[in-house]
C-alpha cells in the first residue's frame, strides 16, 4: 500500500516550504486527488465550486476499519451533540465506540501560505506511516482536512508572487483583495455565510460533523512572536459553554508543549486574540472549541533576516523576555516558509495526537455540552419574530441564517400569547431550550461588552473585533425576546421561503412600491434594465386611504408591465398598487453610471460594497487612482462611491500608509490620487457630480473637498472616546432622499467613524441627545449626543453625500443598505 503513495516532494519536484517556491491550487488539488486513490485511508470529496470556480475539496483521513463504518460514526456524533431522551447508560456505550472529530483548515487568508502548503505533508504521513503514533490517530479520530479555505486567493496569490520572482518587488502581498469580494475579511462570515466557500465548509462539513475540535491554520506579521496558540485572552463571549473554554486552554496548551519540546523558540500563548466574536467562531456554538495558530510571516515563499532589535513589543508582547506565556524567545536570524510549516506541522500532529489520546474527554464533553443546551440554567424560554414586519425580505434572511446555523426554528399556525403579548399566526418562535439555542441567543440578544480595564484613568483594552453583532439589529428585524414558557400550535420550518407578494389593480396607469424592503431595489433595478420608467414620490402617497411614505417607488405603465411586476413580486415577495393618477410632486430615477475607487489596496470594505452592489444589480466600474488622475470622470460616471479608507490612503496610496513598504511595489501600485486626481473629483462634483464617502473616507470629503462640515470626534484619545465595532441608534429624517424608507429611530455599525458638525448642507441621521449605544461597547458616548452622522452637503452644481458609518459593513449590516441604494437612486435624479 505504502509503495504506491507519492511523496509532496516527489510530487511537485521540491520540498514543501523550499524558499521560493509555491505550490498552486490545481498542484495541491491534484495531489491529494492521488493520495485519495491511493491509501484507503484517505478520501477526498469536491465539494462544490468557489465563488470563481475552482474546486473546494474535503479530505476525510482515519482507520479503513472507520471508514467501513463512517456512517455509524457520524451518526454516533451527532446523537451525542442532540442528546435528547438520551440515558447516560446508552450516552456512555456511544462515547465507548465513538471517535474524536477533528477538523483543520488552512489559509483563509492567502497571503498565509503555510497551512495549505504544509497540508500535503501532514496527509501524506497519515496515509503511508504505519507507526504507533500514526495508528494511534487513525483508530482514536476522524479526521477533516480543508487545505484550503480560498482557494481563489491562493491562485491569485501564487500568481502574484510568480509574476514578481527574481524581481525587487519579489514577495510583496498583492496590492488587491484576495478573495473576490471579502479579502481579509472572509473568516468574519463565520455567523452571516454571505460567501459560497463558507456555505461550503458549513453546510458540508461543520453541520455534517459538528466536530469537537476545529483547529483553524494562519499567519501573523514578522516581527513578533514566531507563532500563537490559545489560551486565548479575555472575554470570551458568554455564551459558549465552559467546556469549550477549557477544552480551549487544554489543547493550546497541549499544541504549544508540543512545540516546546522539539525546541521551537518563539511560541506565545494567551495574546492579542480573544474569543468573544462568533463571525470568528461557528463551532464556539456547535459543540467545538476553536484552535487558532498564527506563525510569523514571510515574503509569501521568499525567507526573511530580522535581528534581535528588530522585533516588535506591540499588545504588550517583549519579544526578548521569558514570560509564562512565552518561555522560549526567538533570538532573530533567518525565518523561511520553511519554519512555518515545521511550526504549523508539529502544532497539527500535537492536535491530532490529544484528540487520539483523550478521546473520551472530547465524546464526554460533546454529551455534557448537549445535555447542558438542552436544560439552559439561565437565559429566555424563547425568542419571537413577529409576524407582519416592516420588510419581510430581512425576516426570510434572517430565519435562513438560523436555518443555516443548525438552529430548529417553529411557526405559528395560530394567533397566540407569550408574556402578555398576543402575537398572530405566521410568527416565528425560536426557542433556547436546543443542541445550538447558545448561537440564537448570541446573534439574538444585544452584547454588553466587558470593559477589562483596571480603572477609568486606564486606556481601553481593544478588543480584537467588533463588539456588537445582534443580528436582528444589523436587519432591522424585530425580534422579541420571551422569559416564561407559553402554548401555542407550532409547525416546524424546514427551509425558509419568502412569501410571494402581489400586483393589486392591473392594467393601471401607475405601480406604487414601497420603499422599505430591501429588494424593492432589486426589483427597481431589474425595471429600469427592462426599459421601464420608474419615479419617487417626494411626499406620501394616499392610496385608497392607505398612506405610502415618501420616496415610494412609481412605475409607468407600459406593454409587459404586469407581467414583469407579477413575476418580480412572486420573486421579492413584494406588493405594487396600482393606481391611475399621481396626485404628489415625484422625480424620475435613471440607470446611474457608478464608479468605485479602488485603491490599490487590499480594503475588504471596497470588496464587500462590490459584492452588495452585483447582489442587488447595480452597475458600476471600477476606477483606480490612475483613472481618478487622467480626468473627464463626468464622460464616465454620475455618481463616484469613495469606500472606507482613511484620508491618507485616498490622497497618497500606500505611501503613507506605516503597514505597506512601497519600495517592494511598482510605482503605480504605490500612489494615491494625489493633488492631481483630487482637482478632478473637485471638477466632477462641482460640475454636478455626486460623490458618496463611506465611514472614514469622510474625512478626505471635509479636508480635501472642502464638504461644509467639522469632524467633532478629531483629536480625542482613546480615553475620552473610545467604539470599537458596535451597534448605535440614530435618527433619521425619512423625507429626505437619502433617508426614504427608514423609520424614525434606526441602528447603525459604529467603526472607527466619523461625526460632523454642519456648516451647510443637511442632517439625514443624527445621534440622539441620549446614550445611543444598543449593542456592544462605547466610552465617552456623550461626544456623539445630537451630532450628525449622515449628511447631504452641495458642492458646486453637485452634492456630496457623508455616510458616517460603514453602510453595509461585511454584508451584515442591511439595515442600512437604503443609505447606499438612496444615495445612488438620488445622484441619478
Amino acid at each position: 500500500m505504502t509503495s504506491k503513495i507519492v511523496s509532496p516532494e516527489e510530487h511537485l519536484g521540491y520540498r514543501v516550504g523550499e524558499d521560493r517556491k509555491l505550490a498552486d491550487w490545481p498542484e495541491i488539488v491534484e495531489y491529494f486527488t492521488r493520495l485519495g486513490s491511493a491509501s484507503p485511508r484517505v478520501l477526498v470529496e469536491d465539494l462544490g465550486e468557489t465563488t470563481e470556480g475552482n474546486p473546494f475539496i474535503l479530505a476525510t483521513i482515519t482507520s479503513e476499519d472507520n471508514h467501513d463504518k463512517i456512517d455509524d460514526l457520524r451518526e454516533i456524533q451527532l446523537r451525542l451533540s442532540d442528546p435528547a431522551e438520551l440515558s447516560d447508560e446508552d450516552a456512555s456505550r456511544l462515547i465507548d465506540t465513538g471517535k474524536t472529530v477533528v477538523l483543520i483548515t488552512c489559509s483563509i487568508h492567502s497571503t498565509e501560505v503555510g497551512g495549505s502548503q504544509m497540508s500535503m505533508e501532514l496527509a501524506h504521513r497519515l496515509a503511508s506511516d504505519d507507526g504507533e503514533e500514526v495508528r494511534e490517530i487513525l483508530e482514536n479520530t476522524v479526521f477533516l482536512l480543508v487545505p484550503s479555505l480560498n482557494p481563489d486567493g491562493n491562485r491569485l496569490v501564487v500568481e502574484w508572487y510568480e509574476r514578481y520572482l527574481d524581481t525587487k518587488y519579489e514577495g510583496s502581498n498583492p496590492p488587491f483583495v484576495y478573495h473576490k469580494y471579502a479579502g481579509h475579511d472572509n473568516n468574519r462570515d463565520w455567523y452571516m455565510f454571505t460567501l459560497k466557500e463558507t456555505q461550503l465548509a458549513i453546510s458540508k462539513v461543520h453541520n455534517v460533523w459538528h466536530p469537537q475540535i476545529v483547529y483553524d491554520i494562519h499567519q501573523m506579521g514578522r516581527y513578533g512572536p514566531r507563532f500563537y496558540v490559545p489560551p486565548f485572552t479575555d472575554p470570551y463571549e458568554p455564551n459558549i459553554d465552559p467546556v469549550l473554554t477549557s477544552g480551549v486552554n487544554f489543547m493550546g496548551s497541549s499544541m504549544a508543549d508540543a512545540l516546546a519540546r522539539e525546541g521551537k523558540e518563539g511560541v506565545s500563548t494567551h495574546w492579542v486574540f480573544d474569543a468573544w466574536t462568533p463571525a470568528r467562531a461557528y463551532q464556539h456554538y456547535h459543540g467545538g472549541i476553536r484552535i487558532l495558530s498564527e506563525a510569523a510571516s514571510v515574503k509569501i515563499a521568499s525567507p526573511i533576516e530580522i535581528e534581535k532589535d528588530e522585533m516588535s513589543e506591540a499588545r504588550g508582547f517583549k519579544p526578548h523576555d521569558a514570560r509564562w506565556n512565552h518561555p522560549m524567545p526567538w533570538k532573530g536570524g533567518k525565518w523561511t516558509l520553511r519554519d512555518i510549516v515545521d511550526y504549523e506541522y508539529t502544532a497539527a500532529f500535537a492536535c491530532l495526537q490529544t484528540a487520539a489520546k483523550f478521546r473520551r474527554r472530547w465524546l464526554t464533553g460533546t454529551y455534557e455540552i448537549g445535555k447542558r443546551a438542552l436544560n439552559p440554567q439561565n437565559g429566555p424560554y424563547a425568542f419571537i419574530v413577529p409576524a407582519d414586519q416592516r420588510d419581510p425580505g430581512a425576516v426570510s434572511e434572517l430565519i435562513w441564517v438560523l436555518r443555516m446555523g443548525d438552529i430548529t426554528i417553529d411557526k405559528a399556525v395560530l394567533p397566540f400569547t407569550a408574556d402578555g403579548v398576543e402575537y398572530s399566526a405566521g410568527s416565528y418562535v425560536v426557542r433556547f431550550a436546543q443542541p445550538y439555542g447558545g448561537f440564537a441567543k448570541t446573534l439574538l440578544e444585544n452584547q454588553v461588552y466587558p470593559d477589562l480595564r483596571n480603572t477609568p484613568e486606564e486606556p481601553p483594552v481593544v478588543p480584537y473585533d467588533v463588539t456588537g453583532h445582534t443580528l436582528s439589529l444589523q436587519l432591522g428585524v424585530e425580534v422579541v425576546e420571551v422569559a416564561d414558557v407559553f402554548d401555542a400550535a407550532l409547525e416546524e420550518v424546514d427551509k425558509p421561503g419568502l412569501e410571494p407578494g402581489s400586483v393589486i389593480n392591473t392594467g393601471a396607469a401607475y405601480y406604487l412600491l414601497s420603499p422599505v424592503p430591501n429588494y424593492s431595489a432589486k426589483a427597481v433595478n431589474t425595471l429600469m434594465k427592462e426599459g421601464y420608467t420608474v419615479n419617487r414620490s417626494i411626499e406620501e402617497v394616499d392610496v385608497e386611504g392607505k398612506m405610502m411614505p415618501p420616496g415610494s417607488f412609481i412605475i409607468e405603465s407600459k406593454d409587459g408591465l404586469d407581467e414583469a411586476l407579477d413575476a418580480l413580486a412572486q420573486l421579492h415577495g413584494l406588493d405594487f398598487m396600482g393606481i391611475n393618477e399621481i396626485d404628489c410632486e415625484v422625480f424620475e430615477i435613471g440607470k446611474t453610471r457608478i464608479g468605485i475607487y479602488r485603491a490599490w489596496m487590499p480594503v475588504a470594505d471596497e470588496g464587500w460594497l462590490r459584492m452588495v452592489l452585483d447582489e442587488y444589480e447595480f452597475e458600476y466600474v471600477n476606477l483606480y487612482p490612475e483613472d481618478v488622475r487622467k480626468g473627464g470622470l463626468s464622460e464616465k460616471i454620475d455618481l463616484l462611491i469613495i469606500p472606507d479608507l482613511n484620508r491618507t490612503a485616498v490622497m497618497d496610496g500606500m505611501k503613507g500608509m506605516t503597514y505597506f513598504t512601497p519600495s517592494e511595489y511598482e510605482k503605480k501600485y504605490t500612489r494615491g490620487i494625489g493633488e492631481k486626481g483630487n482637482k478632478e473629483i473637485s471638477k466632477f462634483v462641482e460640475a454636478g457630480g455626486t460623490i458618496v464617502c463611506l465611514n472614514r473616507s469622510n474625512e478626505y470629503a471635509v479636508k480635501d473637498l472642502w464638504a461644509g462640515a467639522k469632524l467633532p470626534l478629531e483629536g480625542l484619545n482613546d480615553k475620552e472616546f473610545y467604539c470599537p465595532g458596535s451597534l448605535l441608534r440614530v435618527l433619521v429624517d425619512n423625507t429626505h432622499p437619502v433617508g426614504y424608507g427608514f423609520s424614525r429611530e434606526e441602528t447603525i455599525m459604529y467603526l472607527h467613524s466619523p461625526i460632523f458638525e454642519l456648516s451647510e448642507g443637511e442632517s439625514v441621521a443624527w445621534y440622539p441627545e441620549a446614550d445611543p449605544l444598543i449593542s456592544g461597547w462605547v466610552l465617552g458616548e456623550r461626544h456623539l449626543r445630537g451630532r450628525t452622522a449622515v449628511a447631504e452637503v452641495p458642492a458646486g452644481d453637485g452634492v456630496i453625500i457623508m455616510i458616517g458609518c460603514p453602510p453595509h459593513f461585511r454584508n451584515q449590516n442591511r439595515a442600512t443598505f437604503k443609505l447606499l441604494f438612496n444615495s445612488i437612486y438620488y445622484g441619478s435624479s
